[in-house]
């Protein structure tokens, strides 16, 4: 029976090849996309999945004045330890501010590399988190001192396939060059949200004395604390006795420094796509974009089995009376219905053949979009993955067709009576609607998407970011020599001018002190993120000075001086015509250090667009430089490459000993926003599809529609009828339906327009010619591939159509 299924299937493909490519095509593109999305959605649900116990394993978070940051003070991992019986062990990992790129060197081969992603941890770290270790055991590998593990590829650098636990690397850090032993080898073929290439031992000679010394519930509250709770335990109950905790522990802390803070924990498994705080470890991915994508997914498998129902259904009066026969045959509804389901099955595996090959074709490209290594190959299940959806597109695609072909009466079809009935047109209409709606809806996104990306390149971000080089100072060498950098710099008539600083507008500042203005109490205080620059900061960078003045070498206290902007002055109750010459205070061990403002500047994006611009100040005194410094220099030249060379060989000459490395202002704030350029770009590639596969079927429906209509034509023509007559007639119904898809998705992609600007406190509006632009294309679109059609068979001679009337 299914031989008999399989060979009537094949005929009807052959004898049908128009429809049949269209079809295929339309089924090939469309699991090619969704399979695609698929992977990659696996790929970005697979983080943290992988730890042995990983669900009884937890990040303890904060929450202050409403503001959600992901690290602890130091003390709270060991008093957790000590104050709950509940917890099995608990970790902490350091990821020191401006520390996370590491220079390391072996003395041995004279290798050096910069090294990103280095995070200190506690001996403790690999009893909640699972390692695949090449080199090395879990129990000793971070147990001594100045002990480190290292990934696979840094070994393979330094070592090559040798085992080197035991061999000593030079790490390099601002402040000095201390010797680690290796004690691990790691592979990386897991993804988690600490994409760690160095982990090194807490307990060191490097930062392990001042982490030693922290003792302060409210203060450097920048390691993240891991707790593993043991079986049974409910999380809820745990975090519920956290407030307590804090209080008992941390009370006074936290009342001298004049805030409170509420505790809560965050499951590791869902670090990765949950969490979007401050201090996050590093880059995580976001659960939105993943419904956005898998909806996108959805939508587009959908466009492609909705032309095959169309197809199939518009042409039931080629079927009917094949059906007729087959049903005065004795054939069964139940065997027609599994013949119908046979020919879209095999519809879908000839889809899944081709789709095979454009996978294979276009996965690097989407490979390198999306910044990810995704392949089919990563294990059987994502060819189950792959037979699934096929399986899923041929019974959907197929059974209305099936349902509908095999319904009809015999009685009738075979007497000829139509068979398109006021039902079924109607649902072709409806499933017509629906792709467009779609399609509209996602064009309007992606004209969304594409403005806000411009306006984020494109706006004013209160600083000159152009023409600006950055030079890190990461090592012990550089920091010590950076003024005769400096100095030697400032000699080239391509270079204005040049500052030193603590870290420059677009990358991470995590330094906060909480000031409080004079007349004020410590409760009083202001959360203000404060930066060490030096002098020429201001002018390197373009930033307008509104009150007061700059630091200056002549004025000697201006160590205890700060620069403000207009949000500082705000949040301090001072106004901009006062502001200068007040004082601000903040405590330090216990006792209110005064500070001046001397300055007051234009408020300016040192953050990306997608965060207000918060209270900020700028000082010289070196209390508040961080553990690296940057060089900035403001330049003018119209050939950068020999600018570059010349700055690399200065630098050669001063810091002999590290290796040169540098980056462009400009590019480094937009950074911020390559994870929405990413999904912008992919949205406008799946959107070009979806438009494709929608386009794909309407030219099927014209193509059916005029071969069904051109006697009507050919008498229209010999009664005078134009040809822009003849295709604005045949071309009205289907643009009608377009026309009404472009009403229902307006208020549709309205909503969620709104929903995805929500994630930027900056954002352009939603402007009224988007809709009437995205309306436009959708129509032009719709119009040329009808009148693919329509003109050929308006321009067809009569002649042969009336022949045999």
């Amino acid at each position: 029976m299914f031989k008999s299924y399989l060979r009537i299937a094949i005929r009807n493909l052959s004898s049908n090849k128009t429809f049949s490519c269209i079809n295929i095509g339309g089924l090939a593109v469309g699991i090619t996309a969704c399979a695609l999305i698929m992977l990659y959605v696996k790929d970005e649900m697979s983080y943290d999945k992988y730890h042995q116990h990983g669900d009884r394993v937890f990040r303890i978070s904060s929450e202050v004045k409403g503001e959600k940051w992901v690290a602890s003070p130091a003390p709270m991992a060991d008093g957790i330890k000590r104050d709950f019986p509940e917890v099995e062990e608990v970790t902490r990992l350091l990821r020191f501010p401006g520390a996370e790129k590491m220079l390391l060197k072996d003395d041995r081969t004279k290798k050096q590399f910069f090294e990103t992603n280095a995070y200190y941890v506690d001996s403790t770290y690999f009893q909640l988190f699972t390692y695949d270790l090449k080199f090395g055991n879990e129990k000793d590998a971070l147990r001594g001192p100045n002990s480190i593990a290292i990934s696979e590829d840094v070994a393979a650098k330094f070592f090559g396939d040798e085992n080197p636990v035991g061999r000593i690397l030079n790490v390099g850090l601002s402040f000095g060059t201390f010797d680690y032993t290796v004690k691990a080898v790691f592979r990386q073929k897991n993804k988690s949200h600490i994409p760690a290439n160095l982990l090194l031992s807490m307990n060191n000679g490097d930062v392990g004395g001042w982490v030693k010394a922290q003792t302060n519930w409210a203060a450097n509250s920048i390691f993240h604390t891991y707790v593993k709770l043991h079986e049974g335990i409910a999380p809820k109950s745990f975090q519920a006795k956290l407030a307590d905790f804090l209080q008992r522990n941390g009370g006074a802390d936290f009342k001298a420094a004049g805030f409170e803070k509420t505790l809560f924990l965050q499951p590791l498994e869902d670090i990765y796509l949950h969490s979007d705080y401050g201090y996050e470890v590093a880059p995580n991915g976001n659960a939105r974009f993943l419904y956005v994508f898998t909806s996108i997914a959805l939508f587009i498998l959908a466009l492609a089995c909705i032309n095959f129902m169309n197809l199939s259904t518009a042409r039931s009066e080629k079927r009917a009376r094949e059906v007729g026969m087959r049903k005065v045959s004795g054939a069964s509804r139940n065997s027609l219905i599994a013949q119908f389901m046979t020919e879209s099955m095999l519809m879908s595996l000839f889809a899944l053949a081709f789709a095979f090959i454009m996978i294979q074709l276009l996965i690097p490209v989407f490979n390198q979009l999306t910044q990810k290594d995704l392949s089919l190959q990563d294990g059987s299940y994502n060819y189950l993955l792959l037979i699934s959806l096929t399986t899923a597109t041929g019974l959907l695609s197929g059974i209305y067709p099936a349902l509908y072909l095999s319904s009809f009466k015999p009685s009738a079809v075979l007497k000829g009576k139509v068979l398109n009935t006021i039902s079924a047109i109607s649902i072709r209409k409806g499933l017509v609607i629906f792709q467009f709606t779609i399609s509209v809806v996602l064009i309007l996104g992606a004209i969304l998407i594409r403005q806000q990306m411009q306006y984020l390149g494109n706006q004013n971000l209160g600083f000159s970011k152009g023409q600006k080089i950055i030079l890190p100072i990461q090592t012990a060498e550089a920091s010590k020599n950076s003024q005769v950098l400096k100095t030697k710099l400032l000699g080239y008539p391509e270079v204005l001018s040049a500052a030193v600083a603590g870290s420059y507008p677009g990358i991470e500042t995590v330094t906060s002190i909480l000031f409080y203005a004079e007349g004020k109490v410590p409760t009083d205080n202001v959360d203000i993120t404060t930066t060490y620059v030096e002098a020429d900061y201001l002018k390197t960078l373009g930033i307008k000075l509104l009150r007061g003045r700059t630091f200056a070498e002549e004025f000697l206290n201006d160590e205890q001086s700060i620069v403000i902007n207009e949000a500082a002055v705000r949040q301090l109750g001072y106004t901009i015509d006062d502001a200068v010459g007040k004082k601000v205070n903040y405590d330090f061990q216990n006792q209110p250090n005064p500070m001046t403002i001397i300055g007051i500047v234009k408020d300016y994006h040192f953050q990306s667009l997608q965060q207000e611009i918060k209270p900020l100040a700028l000082t010289i005194a070196p209390f508040f430089s961080g553990p690296n410094r940057f060089l900035i220099a403001d330049v003018s030249t119209t050939h950068y490459p020999d600018l570059i060379r010349n700055i690399q060989s200065t630098w050669a000459t001063v810091n002999g000993g590290s290796p040169f490395n540098y980056s462009f202002l400009d590019q480094d704030f937009q950074k911020n926003y390559e994870k929405e350029k990413r999904t912008s770009l992919l949205i406008q590639y799946f959107t070009f599809i979806a438009i494709a596969i929608a386009c794909l079927g309407l030219f099927g429906l014209a193509t059916f529609t005029t071969e069904q209509r051109i006697k009507e034509i050919g008498v229209r023509k010999v009664l005078g009828a134009s040809v822009g007559q003849i295709v604005a007639h045949l071309s009205t119904g289907f643009m009608s339906l377009v026309i009404i898809s472009i009403f229902i998705s307006i208020p549709i992609a309205y909503f969620f327009m709104q929903k995805w600007l929500q994630n930027f406190a900056y954002h352009v509006e939603i402007q009224w010619w988007i809709f009437a632009v995205g309306s436009s294309i959708a129509l032009l679109i719709a119009l040329l591939t009808i009148s693919l059609q329509t003109v050929k068979a308006a321009m067809e001679n009569p002649v042969k159509s009336l022949r045999s009337e």
